[in-house]
């Protein structure tokens, strides 16, 4: 542990100057804030009142939750320490290190050749590092300027004119925070939903999307890699009815494409219910970005009937739950082998009676079924003049908004190559989600 030269010694040296007054130096302490087991730096400034300052003289108690491990003094930046004598260090300048606390001494010239100008403030005496105990409990901790550190214990002056004055002293503190797990949302997206009054069908999609909350602010590591998750959408069995469930994205992108180690996808009467987990020898993560990823897409369509007639629309809502399945499926991420739950966002949804043509995806030659016959048809109204129905929402096999080549490929891939389903309404006869009146205006299999 260091030590400085006899304080009587220092205070000695300054007696040669000329003698003057202090009025209103102030000692101030910063404050910081850290979880428990980092490190944080506090500063500790003074403001010089009337007189010029030859040194000064403090200690600087803590209690067991922090520990002072260095004492800087700027580094050579204006306005401190370390240039205080016409831009050169001290002649005297030393700290020393305790458990309970950190003191210093310093003379700036001992020939009386400069001082530190009264009215000055903010004057940097020390930048100190500390360390925060591991098992801190979260809360604030004082660091008080004190007289008892040291032996002899190093008093808290400030020495104008030879003479040692007590300074005005304001504590400064370290703040202990607690910081927060990794955060993720889940969200349901929102839909408006066209049905026609005539029979209240109508089929639509909604995208699951999750993403990773930014507590980075807060001290929280970000981004995190994650290893799983599981999740239950709960609906109103009344007025809708799930249909199909599946994964999409980097979910289905692991194993090169042949998805997670563990994936479970059900579907009850009044919701479903989706667990996955990447891989059983933590091979792969997925890490989602604040702005999300579309993770889980669900294909619905409403009670035969419930809309039957009704004129006026409907609202609902897709709501997160935690009671689907048996046992219940929770709402949460895997991070570190931690389950973390999610921040939920339900999904509104709006129906709309619109007087719209009910049809059948990709059943363009309108018999009621989806084969080879549909692609010919849709070639020979593309490029022979061949007959058509004026419904291209039947044409739009592929879901994409566009009737053209793309079709009658996806028709043929679907059939014969494992291809991907057509979007609703398929396999049955209904409306699209988003479906105007002038998308299909005939299709005599579904009318």
């Amino acid at each position: 542990m260091s030590r400085f030269i006899s304080h009587a010694m220092i205070f000695a040296v300054m007696t040669l100057f000329p003698f003057g007054t202090a009025e209103s130096q102030t000692m101030n302490g910063g404050s910081a804030s850290g979880a428990a087991g980092s490190s944080v730096t506090v500063d500790f400034t003074l403001d010089a009142g009337a007189g010029d300052i030859q040194g000064w003289s403090l200690g600087v108690c803590n209690g067991p939750e922090v520990t002072a491990t260095a004492i800087g003094t700027g580094d050579g930046a204006a306005n401190s320490t370390s240039t205080v004598k016409n831009g050169s260090p001290a002649d005297f300048l030393e700290g020393s290190l305790y458990s309970d606390g950190w003191t210093q001494g310093v003379v700036i010239c001992f020939t009386g050749c400069a001082t530190l100008a009264g009215g000055t403030s903010g004057f940097l005496m020390a930048s100190t590092s500390y360390d925060i105990d591991g098992g801190a409990s979260p809360g604030d901790f004082p660091l008080d300027y004190c007289s008892t550190l040291g032996s002899p214990p190093v008093s808290t002056v400030v020495v104008v004119g030879g003479s040692s004055n007590t300074p005005s002293t304001n504590s400064g503190s370290i703040t202990v925070i607690d910081i927060p797990d990794p955060g993720y949302s889940y969200t349901a997206s929102d839909r408006t939903v066209n049905y026609s009054p005539d029979d209240g069908n109508a089929s639509f999609s909604i995208d699951v999307t999750i993403a990773e909350i930014d507590n980075s602010a807060l001290g929280t590591p970000f981004p995190n890699a994650t290893q799983g998750f599981s999740m239950g959408l709960a609906h109103d069995p009344a007025l809708l009815e799930a249909t199909s469930v599946s994964f999409t994205g980097s979910v289905a992108a692991l194993d090169g494409g042949n998805g997670p180690g563990f994936a479970e996808l059900s579907i009850y009467t009044d919701g479903w219910t989706g667990g996955v987990v990447y891989s059983f020898i933590g091979a792969e993560t997925i890490t989602f970005s604040t702005a999300g990823e579309t993770a889980v897409i669900a294909d619905y369509s409403t009670v035969a009937g419930a809309l039957a007639g009704d004129e006026d629309g409907a609202s609902s809502a897709l709501t997160w739950s935690g009671g689907l399945g048996s046992p219940p499926v929770s709402n949460v991420m895997v991070v570190g082998g931690n389950s973390l739950a999610a921040q939920l966002n339900d999904a509104s949804l709006t129906f709309e009676a619109v007087s719209v043509t009910p049809f059948l995806r990709s059943d363009a030659n309108a018999d009621g079924r989806n084969d080879v016959a549909d692609a010919i048809w849709m070639l020979s109204d593309l490029f022979l003049g061949g007959p058509t129905y004026n419904c291209l929402a039947a044409n739009d096999a592929n879901g994409d908004g566009l009737y053209d080549t793309a079709d009658p490929v996806f028709v043929i891939s679907y059939q014969f190559l494992d291809g991907a389903a057509p979007s609703a309404p398929f396999p049955d006869c209904g409306i699209a989600a988003d479906q105007e009146p002038t998308d299909c205006l005939e299709h005599p299999y579904c009318n």
